[in-house]
């Protein structure tokens, strides 16, 4: 670990690094050159296209596959999904407040819950469920994902409310 140090230094001092801007001559700015003694860095144009998708990849989470194999796909249209009850992991973790987000009793909160598990448990109680990898909480925007579940209407007819979900989710 460095330890910064403070020393005093006094206006007579000269900086090694100033020159005179007198000396200097229009050769020292000659991007020819200046060009010429760089290594090459050019990457091989075949290469490219591999490492552009690695990188997107690496950026889009929608292209990171689950835990159980499946991969999730960006929906096109978000209307069929306006009447979805939203739920952030900070809505169950054990190390939050009420007033910092959690929404679900201590005894059924979770240590450090994260959407993809939501989405799990979602998938065992066989709800309607849409996952957005990129979405944040604002009270948890390290903690990226949200899930929405259809509560009212279509095939969760055993969800009565988004409190039952909270609870049943947890158990």
């Amino acid at each position: 670990m460095s330890h910064a140090r403070i020393e005093e230094v006094s206006d007579s001092d000269s900086d090694p690094s100033e020159g005179r801007l007198s000396e200097l001559s229009d050769s020292d700015f000659d991007e020819r050159e200046i060009l010429k003694a760089r290594p090459s860095q050019v990457a091989k144009p075949r290469d490219a296209p591999q490492a552009q998708q690695q990188q997107q990849a690496l950026l889009d989470p929608t292209l990171v596959p689950s835990g159980d194999g499946t991969n999730f796909q960006p929906t096109t249209d978000d209307a069929k999904y306006r009447d979805f009850q939203c739920l952030y992991p900070v809505y169950f973790d054990k190390n939050r407040s009420r007033a910092e987000g959690r929404r679900v009793g201590k005894e059924l909160a979770v240590e450090n819950p994260m959407a993809r598990e939501i989405v799990n448990a979602c998938g065992r109680l066989r709800l309607e469920t849409l996952f957005e990898p990129t979405k944040l909480h604002p009270k948890d925007w390290s903690n990226p994902g949200r899930v929405k579940v259809r509560v009212k209407g279509g095939d969760n007819a055993n969800v009565q409310s988004s409190m039952f979900l909270h609870l049943h989710l947890e158990e």
